[in-house]
């Protein structure tokens, strides 16, 4: 990937599978590019969040029950103007991408084949909430 963000990208996760958590965390723990800053199971948990910890960038699953992935991006957008939102949904979900957009989400995308190319998705958010954050001074 190219220029890699000079800190490490804080990454808020709205997540219910414990085991991709649990996979994510270890493999992120390993990867000094990357940090997960907190985890919340809804999207009104999720904006509280991100409020408090500021994270570079908030990683949705548009499969959790009982959530909204519009509404938690939605919330999420409005809260923080720099965090910015990743959702990942299952081919089967019916989120239609522009929607998606339209709600403030940065990066819409399939359930990722590997970790990697999760991380290289988030870190490439990240970069763009620099480049966002450097424009507006």
């Amino acid at each position: 990937m190219g220029a890699a963000p000079a800190q490490a990208v804080r990454i808020v996760l709205l997540n219910d599978n414990r085991l991709f958590t649990t996979a994510l965390n270890a493999r992120v723990e390993q990867d000094p590019r990357f940090e997960i800053v907190g985890s919340a199971s809804d999207g009104p948990e999720a904006a509280r969040l991100v409020d408090e910890v500021r994270p570079d960038v908030v990683l949705i699953d548009a499969g959790v029950p009982g959530n909204d992935p519009l509404v938690a991006t939605r919330l999420i957008v409005r809260g923080a103007a720099t965090a910015r939102v990743v959702i990942m949904a299952d081919p089967d979900d019916e989120l239609d991408p522009v929607e998606a957009h339209d709600a403030g989400a940065s990066a819409f995308l399939q359930k990722p084949r590997s970790v990697a190319d999760l991380l290289e998705t988030l870190e490439l958010a990240a970069i763009l909430a620099q480049v966002r954050l450097s424009q507006a001074e």
